[in-house]
């Protein structure tokens, strides 16, 4: 019976052999050949005759050595198509070729499979596997970040081991995270046979970045204009943490608006998928925010969240995020002429899902969250209810945006982005869903309605950039017109409040990013629905002025 045996024990080499069976077998055939037989092999034939065809050979087992990667059942179907009877030098080729793809397919673009110089005997072809080991890792080019660092964080091309390019692509995936660091490997022959070493190129840069921006996103009651800094270390103990802060500021009247912000991000090189934040902001703002209802007092917010990046394919990437905040709000609401002082602390729960998928000519972005809460952690029902009537303290609410950036023909743009909240019951204003602003629609102040369910549309239009007919100096400016609009309501709504608030707007605006580091954009949006503050047909000028490094 045809059978495949494989000797495990064997050593191993390097490339793939030249030499065939087919010689080692025409040579026995010679020797056995009468004298005449002789003469003729060595004496010119006429052109016209045709060359004799192989002697069919009987194969009934590939002996198959130095194989320590594949299962043998995975060897075994690999060349069991190859085995029988009249079979020829042709075969044993096509199963040296099948053994090898199939290695190839599980990732091992390292290992080869030659057929040795040998005599058949009984049937039996031995074939040998040549398992290329990573004989020496280095790392080029690595100014920032540490050598062993790096080393460690690729664990797939580690010295002595064979690599599996399906873990060397996850490997680079995940050193490439850093925004301040790209990695590219480069593999040649080892200078130890049957070895390939590895270099690590690497390109860096120091990991220390800031942004200042002045805009004018101000919201109903407060002063104009908005000076947020931040600054942020990205590779602390060598470890790739990051520490950041920021802060937002009102210039004009810092009682309007001013909010202390920070964060840690921790990443476990053992566990390069998993990586833990903690965030903690105060604010301290005199904000309105509901028509005739004034909002004013300070809060904070602590949370953590742990965040699992997941496994990624070509040109997709996805994570999840889980974990909870601390929120408090220490705040005096005024109606009319009466003031009460309306303080809360709970702690919500929150999971967030993202994902990004990259194209030749698109990008496409997913985040879609629930946040939930149950009464008895925090502040009580009555202090639910004295803060926001029916809320109580139990609550769900799901929250979400999808967004695409298409390239068209002739450097064109088309940004679309739909995002949306649903919620089980009256909400706290802190977790409502706002409308109004750049980042919602255009044309009306920032979060300038508030609602506990929610779903907003935007489309924009890009121009083809400008920067190749003016200069070097300018990376990109484009212009853009936009449309958008959408609807807020809210949940049990108390007599004669409103229930609804429609928001539609249209404009034109322009970005641009000059010599790396500047930035600014202007949009002029048109609301063609009138609001709490802003009325249909008055414009609205946005702007942002900003640098970053």
């Amino acid at each position: 019976m045809a059978r495949t045996f494989i000797d495990s024990t064997a050593r191993c080499g390097w490339g793939v052999a030249l030499l065939l069976i087919a010689g080692s077998l025409s040579a026995a055939e010679a020797a056995d050949a009468p004298p005449q037989a002789a003469d003729n092999a060595t004496t010119p034939q006429p052109s016209a005759e045709a060359a004799p065809a192989p002697q069919p050979i009987d194969i009934n087992e590939y002996r198959v050595e130095g194989a320590h990667l594949l299962p043998e059942i995975e060897i075994e179907e690999a060349v069991y198509p190859f085995l029988g009877p009249n079979r020829t030098t042709d075969d044993v080729e096509h199963a040296r070729a099948a053994l090898e793809k199939a290695y190839n397919v599980k990732g091992y673009q390292t290992v080869g499979v030659e057929i040795p110089p040998q005599q058949v005997k009984d049937g039996v072809v031995t074939l040998k596997v040549v398992e290329g080991k990573v004989g020496r890792l280095r790392v080029k080019g690595a100014r920032y970040f540490t050598l062993d660092e790096i080393k460690a964080e690729a664990p797939s091309l580690a010295e002595g081991t064979v690599p599996n390019f399906n873990d060397v692509s996850k490997d680079i995936v995940a050193l490439n995270q850093q925004p301040d660091r790209k990695v590219t490997p480069a593999l040649r022959a080892g200078t130890t046979p049957g070895t390939v070493d590895v270099d690590l190129n690497v390109e860096d840069t120091f990991p220390l970045h800031g942004s200042v921006e002045l805009n004018n996103r101000y919201s109903q009651g407060t002063s104009d204009l908005r000076l947020n800094a931040s600054v942020h270390y990205d590779n602390l103990w060598q470890l790739g943490h990051s520490l950041s802060f920021s802060y937002q500021v009102a210039p004009e009247n810092t009682k309007d608006a001013q909010v202390f912000s920070g964060s840690y991000l921790a990443r476990l090189p053992e566990v390069p998928w998993l990586s833990f934040l903690l965030y903690g902001l105060h604010s301290d703002s005199n904000v309105s925010t509901l028509g005739s209802t004034n909002v004013a007092g300070r809060g904070s917010v602590i949370g953590t969240r742990a965040v699992i990046t997941l496994p990624s394919e070509e040109g997709f990437f996805h994570s999840l995020s889980v974990g909870f905040d601390y929120k408090s709000f220490d705040e005096n609401v005024s109606q009319g002429s009466g003031q009460f002082a309306s303080p809360i602390t709970y702690y919500p729960l929150n999971a967030t899902y993202t994902a990004t998928w990259q194209g030749d000519t698109s990008q496409t972005q997913l985040n879609a969250g629930v946040t939930f809460h149950t009464r008895g952690l925090g502040s009580s029902p009555e202090e639910f209810d004295a803060k926001r009537f029916q809320s109580g303290g139990d609550f769900i609410y799901f929250k979400g945006d999808l967004s695409r950036t298409q390239d068209l023909p002739g450097d064109l743009q088309l940004f679309g982005k739909v995002q949306g909240q649903i919620a089980s019951q009256p909400l706290v204003n802190s977790e409502q869903m706002s409308g109004g602003g750049l980042d919602t629609v255009r044309g009306y102040l920032e979060s300038e309605v508030l609602g506990d369910n929610g779903l907003l549309g935007s489309l924009e239009l890009r121009s083809p950039s400008l920067s190749p007919w003016i200069g070097p100096a300018v990376d990109e400016w484009r212009f853009y017109v936009f449309t958008e609009g959408g609807t807020l309501s809210i949940n049990a709504p108390l007599p004669q409040q409103r229930s609804t608030f429609d928001l539609s707007s249209f404009g034109v605006g322009s970005r641009i990013r000059l010599l790396g580091h500047l930035n600014g954009a202007l949009d002029l949006g048109v609301p063609m629905s009138t609001q709490v503050v802003t009325r249909a047909g008055d414009p609205r000028l946005d702007f942002r002025v900003w640098t970053e490094f």
